[in-house]
């Protein structure tokens, strides 16, 4: 069986992808054609410039002949295509588009766009054939927090062996907010219930959190499992930078003396963490799966959260992304004990 993983944000590969400005490769579109058409040379750019997913969704609408048609290349809305073409015809000073009852025509402007960027998305194709190590298998991108993707990343075999190998899978780990609508990723796990429209969700489970520490310290600490540990206890907390999210409030408020190491990734803190250096807050499915580890307080009041399986309602009956988003979700729900505090420390 081939496999090959590409993660993103956490450490063993950087995720590329080829969405650059007009003027970044301008010089590209020349030496493809050095008599560039000089109707487009000239044309009167309102910002001075042209993203390249405007041109990706000008050539999906080229080619479908419709907003419609050309909605599940681009994974947008026949209003949002309509909104989005419309500021790029502004842009350029020019119409691409007749619309008439039955789809878009390309006008004079437009036929003469499209043929000075045909070769662009042809060598963009090459790159992402490049950069794909010319593998021939879809490749699926799920977007999720940094731990989420660490539980994802130590079960990529499992998860693999479960589509026999047939799929790519990308993980982008502490990613942000990436928008599944304009297909920066196939699926999400996100731990607050979206509400935008055109998204699908399931609902995967919850997750707790509490404090965790290596044995040593716990055996001799003997406050680190009673109230007193705010006081008196060595803690192993994130930067101010890296302190996002409701454990780092509840760190905040808690605290009653200063850490004694910070850290500016989640991985060096767990990692002070197993080596001693004190106590921390971590998703009970981090702290239960590592064995250099113990918990020593309940489940923590007010840090849990639900997690999500977000996929576009489009995108997501794409075969590929269908049967990651079930592999995925089976994944969770085998492990469902894993992410909530047992009952007694």
């Amino acid at each position: 069986m081939i496999r090959n993983w590409h993660l993103s944000g956490i450490g063993i590969c950087p995720d590329f992808c080829f969405v650059s400005e007009y003027d970044r490769i301008s010089p590209l579109i020349v030496s493809i054609n050095p008599g560039i058409n000089e109707k487009i040379r000239n044309m009167p750019f309102e910002y001075g410039k042209i993203n390249w997913d405007d041109i990706r969704l000008f050539l999906a609408i080229a080619k479908a002949g419709g907003l419609s048609a050309a909605m599940p290349e681009t994974g947008l809305s026949a209003p949002t295509l309509n909104r989005r073409i419309s500021e790029f015809e502004r842009a350029l000073g020019v119409q691409l588009f007749e619309r008439k009852a039955k789809g878009y025509t390309l006008t004079g402007a437009g036929q003469d766009l499209l043929e000075q960027v045909e070769p662009m998305a042809g060598h963009a194709k090459k790159i992402g054939l490049w950069r794909e190590g010319l593998d021939p298998r879809p490749r699926v991108r799920i977007a999720c927090g940094y731990w989420t993707g660490v539980y994802i990343a130590r079960k990529l075999a499992v998860l693999q062996d479960s589509l026999d190998g047939a799929v790519r899978i990308d993980i982008l780990s502490g990613a942000g907010f990436l928008n599944l609508s304009r297909r920066e990723a196939d699926l999400a796990v996100r731990n607050v219930l979206p509400t935008q429209q055109g998204l699908a969700r399931r609902r995967i489970g919850r997750v707790d959190f509490a404090l965790y520490a290596a044995p040593a310290y716990l055996d001799s600490h003997p406050d680190a499992q009673t109230p007193q540990r705010t006081k008196t206890c060595d803690w192993v907390v994130p930067t101010p930078a890296a302190a996002t999210g409701a454990s780092a409030r509840w760190l905040s408020q808690h605290l009653e003396r200063p850490a004694s190491i910070t850290c500016d990734t989640p991985h060096a803190l767990l990692e002070a963490a197993c080596a001693g250096a004190g106590l921390c807050v971590l998703p009970c499915f981090v702290g239960e799966g590592d064995m250099r580890l113990q918990r020593c307080s309940e489940a923590i009041e007010g840090l849990g959260h639900t997690q999500w399986l977000v996929s576009h309602d489009i995108s997501r009956k794409e075969r590929p992304i269908r049967r990651v988003a079930a592999a995925l979700y089976d994944l969770f729900a085998r492990d469902l004990e894993l992410f909530t505090a047992p009952d007694t420390v």
